[in-house]
């Protein structure tokens, strides 16, 4: 028996986090100086991310299992290059980049457009830098509440140095055209020498494509009970095991990445049936305007989600989604949700039997199936 968890209107109005909610740091990263990196503008909405700045505003700190933020791109501006002991995902939520990897960045280059998703490796260096004339927002989910920081091209730590900026073992800046001292050497962060630069794989063009999904590549289906109700709305996988019902669904990434992202469609006058995960989810609105509505009974709260806001909603809490029919577009959100085993979903017994009583279930799997091809103790929720 499920108690319900009540998200209370504080509660909730901590966890929209609006697009005016964000602050950018622009000395977040040691490369902050370097030519073609002014103005360098980083976000941490959900945890810290690997932002190396004391002075990093983060919206949500609390442990999601992961950690999303973002990079401001005005036209022109370059990321240097660096690796992730952590997966590190791109969602380019608007502008153009190009993608490379290598210590120099000449193994490969991929673009990134509106609404694409790159899942880089980790152990693996990469940038990227703005292909549009208008200002970009390139969102990120990392893996882990603690990502353990980053690894900076030895070419890049040591141009760094000539600007001022150090940075230590503990992954913290010093800036010594401020007035501070240059730490001992013993205390730097060392650079990562040829021998170790050798030693990491290489990824070519086509094996790094394969990584990358692009906004027409996604494959939209009603994969969940409540549509064999009436409800509408769609998924689309992107990374890992999510919440899809569909046995005829799968990721473009399914390698484990701590996390899974997948894309929700939801047209005007359209939307889901209540329900709750045991797992943390954030709801990150890409397209359209998308309503959240959160508790049951008199407890309901509405929260309506603009492009790029996101909206964490505690394991337990039952939520569903619309779009208003007077809207005029659908809503298109990405759902992150924690770990790399398949999630579940959890609807009220009422609606179970209703889609029992349309002939739909679930199997011992947890696929959506014919309920007469089922033994009746097979009949799942």
């Amino acid at each position: 028996m499920h108690n319900d968890i009540v998200l209370s209107r504080e509660e909730l109005s901590k966890r929209h986090l609006r697009v005016s909610d964000y602050v950018p740091d622009t000395e977040a990263f040691v490369d902050c100086r370097l030519p073609g990196s002014m103005p360098k503008e980083n976000y941490s909405m959900i945890g810290p991310g690997v932002t190396q700045s004391t002075k990093q505003v983060v919206n949500l700190r609390e442990p999601h299992g992961f950690n999303i933020g973002a990079a401001g791109v005005h036209p022109g501006i370059t990321n240097n290059l660096h690796l992730h002991f952590t997966s590190e995902t791109f969602i380019a939520a608007s502008g153009a980049y190009t993608l490379r990897w290598g210590v120099t960045g000449e193994e490969g280059s991929l673009p990134l457009e509106k609404g694409d998703i790159a899942v880089m490796p980790t152990w693996m260096f990469r940038g990227f830098s703005s292909a549009s004339n208008d200002y970009g927002f390139l969102m990120t989910v990392l893996g882990g509440d603690d990502t353990g920081g980053i690894i900076w091209s030895p070419d890049v730590l040591r141009r760094a140095r000539d600007t001022g900026l150090w940075l230590t073992k503990n992954n913290l800046l010093v800036d010594t055209a401020t007035g501070a001292s240059v730490p001992n050497p013993s205390d730097l962060m060392p650079l990562m020498q040829s021998n170790e630069v050798q030693s990491l794989r290489r990824w070519s063009p086509e094996e790094m494509r394969a990584r990358v999904q692009k906004l027409d590549e996604r494959i939209f289906r009603p994969a969940t009970l409540d549509a064999a109700c009436g409800y509408r709305w769609m998924i689309a996988p992107a990374v890992g095991a999510g919440l899809t019902q569909s046995r005829h669904h799968w990721p473009k990434v399914a390698e484990p990445q701590g996390f899974s992202i997948e894309w929700a469609r939801i047209h005007p006058g359209e939307g889901s049936a209540a329900f709750y995960t045991d797992e943390k989810m954030v709801v990150m609105n890409v397209f359209g305007v998308l309503r959240v509505r959160l508790n049951r009974g008199d407890a309901v709260l509405d929260c309506m989600l603009q492009p790029r806001e996101m909206l964490s909603i505690p394991a337990g809490v039952w939520r569903s989604f619309s779009v208003d029919s007077s809207a005029a577009d659908a809503s298109e959100c990405l759902l992150v949700l924690p770990g790399d085993a398949r999630k579940r979903i959890h609807y009220d017994a009422a609606l179970v039997e209703a889609a029992h009583a349309n002939q739909v279930t679930l199997d011992a799997d947890g696929r959506l199936a014919a309920a007469s091809l089922l033994p009746p103790s097979m009949l799942r929720d």
